[in-house]
């Protein structure tokens, strides 16, 4: 009898980053957003108890038709990929789904047309005309699993409405990610799949052994609530479907006939992390399982009724008129339309709102930001510690980092917005540095896998960016080479190491470390701690 509940600890398989090996991170992925949001596994546990009642279900049921906007995001132009590639992606998802791929063979007779296809978006969220592809241009090198591909102030591009269409993001993703997905009931924010320029379609930059777009078809099948073939897991453990057999692991290449958990293992399933040219099935049981999203109540109902590849045109998003974005019927920046308050009448001035803080750095530097004046050419920050006098920065944009700061100590600050015919100054905020306004301290020093073997990987977003510096009022860059050092519990230096910011997570060597408990610290070459975290050696 097979396992069909969600396990509250999701066990994690963190591949090796070897050439020639498939390496998906959509389970990375759904650890990190489980610890970002709890509540995450109560929304999948009720999106399985649905799907297990959905596959006692009987009767005919219509072919389902998926719009699909694809987000190329590039920083070089190998990476700006043709739209003629783009096509070939959807080309082999169509036949992989619709068991049209003339690789398809008899050696599993569960093999199954899950009847789901994907056409193009011709209709965006405006009701314009589109041909479904949208192009980006970044300064970011590559993205790393944390959805900044995703966000158009990220260096990415924001998603259109995820009721409506299936977003794909293609672009340059660090530490040898094929790709990854999101699977059902996360944030519709950043919903959708990512893969890697190298492995979208099969022609132009798709790179062999994994050059027949299937990596598109494994993380779509993520997206649609399938598991890796092996459970992510042992012989224990399972992936949610009754015609797959048990594994106890991926397999690679093309491992015919291997056997494990006591049967042969399914290497052509497009959920197995085989090479392309071995994958070439679904099975009964994981069509149900997709099938399940679209039965009335499912988690993706919504997309049967999108006008996204013609038809009625989906409707705009609502309009929220309280987070920054001009949306829905807005006329303005959270303002105006039927839902929002009136817009002040173009190019008077007002006093900023919406001052926001966030600390960054180890808690010697904040993030500031506001909200956006119209009517503004610029504006003045106005920064103190509480008891000294105030201290003034010119400001172009409506947010800005302050480095140099007093760890805990606490801090105001106002924003004066600066108009061709006078200036508006908001009221004060305050915060105290290195702490959350939960009062909490903050790091922005992530290190993963962990527990750890061989090897960890360090995320420093943020630390690396230009900043101000309020003791010395000059605008400051961070330096590109950094000491990262470990220490054990005692404070013996284990590993000394100079790293560099390359747009990627840094990697360092653990191997032979003791099992035990280890703190990792990011420095500049003069010795200042940006941020530290502690990690688990197995």
């Amino acid at each position: 009898m097979k396992n069909v509940y969600l396990s509250l600890t999701l066990l994690l398989f963190f591949a090796l980053n070897l050439s020639a090996q498939r390496n998906c991170g959509s389970m990375e992925y759904l650890d990190q957003q489980i610890q970002e949001n709890p509540q995450l596994i109560e929304q999948m546990q009720a999106i399985e108890d649905f799907t297990e009642r959905f596959a006692s279900e009987s009767g005919a049921r219509n072919v389902i038709t998926i719009p699909v906007v694809v987000h190329v995001v590039y920083n070089t132009s190998s990476e700006n990929i043709s739209d003629a590639q783009v096509l070939t992606q959807i080309d082999v998802l169509n036949d992989d789904f619709r068991r049209l791929n003339s690789d398809a063979d008899n050696t599993w007779s569960q093999a199954a047309d899950t009847e789901i296809e994907f056409c193009m978006a011709t209709i965006d969220p405006d009701g314009n005309a589109t041909n479904g592809i949208t192009r980006t241009a970044t300064s970011k090198r590559s993205f790393r699993t944390n959805d900044d591909i995703k966000k158009s102030n990220k260096g990415g591009k924001d998603p259109w409405p995820a009721g409506d269409y299936l977003n794909i993001w293609v672009g340059d993703i660090s530490n040898g990610i094929l790709g990854y997905a999101q699977f059902p009931g996360g944030n519709p924010a950043t919903d959708g799949v990512v893969v890697d320029y190298l492995y979208f379609g099969t022609i132009g930059t798709a790179t062999a052994p994994f050059d027949l777009g299937r990596t598109g078809t494994h993380e779509v099948g993520h997206w649609l609530n399938l598991r890796h073939i092996w459970g992510d897991g042992g012989c224990s453990v399972d992936d949610f479907v009754g015609d797959t057999p048990l594994s106890d692991g991926p397999n690679y290449g093309c491992a015919e006939g291997h056997v494990s958990c006591g049967t042969t293992d399914m290497v052509q399933n497009y959920m197995d992390y085989s090479d392309d040219a071995c994958m070439n099935l679904f099975t009964e049981g994981q069509k149900s399982r997709m099938l399940a999203l679209f039965a009335s109540g499912g988690a993706r109902e919504s997309l049967l009724s999108s006008g996204g590849c013609g038809g009625t045109p989906p409707p705009p998003p609502p309009a929220t008129c309280d987070d920054g974005i001009q949306n829905g019927d807005e006329t303005g920046v959270d303002c105006g339309g039927p839902d929002c308050p009136a817009c002040p009448p173009a190019g008077v001035c007002e006093a900023p709102t919406n001052l926001s803080y966030s600390s960054a750095k180890g808690g010697r530097s904040a993030d500031l930001s506001w909200s956006d004046v119209s009517a503004a050419n610029d504006y003045t920050l106005e920064l103190r510690e509480v008891g000294t006098s105030w201290q003034s920065f010119a400001v172009s944009g409506n947010s800005v980092r302050i480095n140099g700061l007093t760890r805990n100590a606490s801090y105001e600050w106002r924003v004066t917005a600066n108009c061709s015919d006078g200036s508006e100054t908001s009221t004060i905020a305050s915060f105290v540095a290195g702490q959350s306004r939960l009062g909490e301290e903050v790091t922005l020093l992530t290190v993963y896998p962990n527990p750890a073997k061989n090897r960890i990987y360090l995320n420093a977003d943020n630390l690396f960016d230009a900043t101000l510096n309020y003791n010395t009022l000059t605008v400051t860059e961070t330096p590109e080479q950094f000491q990262a050092l470990i220490l054990d519990v005692n404070g013996r230096l284990m590993r000394n190491a100079m790293v560099q910011d390359n747009g990627a997570d840094i990697e360092l060597d653990i191997a032979g470390f003791a099992p035990g408990l280890y703190l990792v610290q990011l420095r500049t070459q003069s010795g200042e701690v940006l941020g530290a975290t502690k990690f688990i050696v197995e």
